[in-house]
């Protein structure tokens, strides 16, 4: 009897969502790393905030074009059905996060047009960023069902 069982490869069916889910997680990070990257922290001049704001924007709107690529609500190639309903759960909290992300920008400018306090701006930039560990939970889903290709066929 076999400790570990190994996991399914990605049935072909889904490697389209699944390259779709890519494009839209890593879009999403590198609006989170920009936007990041304009806390004033350490001796050099950071980035306007309102830079940040603009580039995690636009990989919000990036994202929602990505956003129906990858969801599967239906079993398909084999792919088990519970698979498939942890991903469905997992695209709907992305899904959401992304409004949630976009209304938290606004709060980060008015917090950013009072202050220049790094503590004042963490928490308002918890606010866009927190909402997007969705993402991660989502490749979690991915990567706990299946065995996933490493390039794109």
């Amino acid at each position: 009897m076999a400790l570990f069982s190994r996991k399914p490869d990605l049935p072909t069916d889904l490697h389209d969502a699944w390259w779709s889910f890519l494009d839209c997680a890593e879009v999403i990070e590198g609006g989170r790393r920009v936007l990041l990257g304009t806390l004033p922290t350490g001796r050099v001049e950071p980035a306007p905030i309102g830079v940040g704001l603009d580039s995690m924007r636009q990989a919000i709107r990036d994202a929602r074009e990505w956003m129906p690529d990858w969801r599967v609500t239906e079993p398909v190639g084999g792919a088990e059905p519970d698979a498939v309903e942890d991903l469905a759960h997992a695209w709907a909290k992305a899904d959401a996060s992304l409004d949630e992300a976009e209304a938290g920008c606004e709060h980060v400018a008015e917090v950013a047009a009072t202050t220049r306090e790094l503590e004042e701006l963490l928490t308002a930039f918890q606010d866009v960023i927190d909402p997007l560990d969705s993402f991660s939970d989502a490749e979690r889903a991915w990567r706990r069902a299946w065995r996933l290709p490493r390039e794109r066929g």
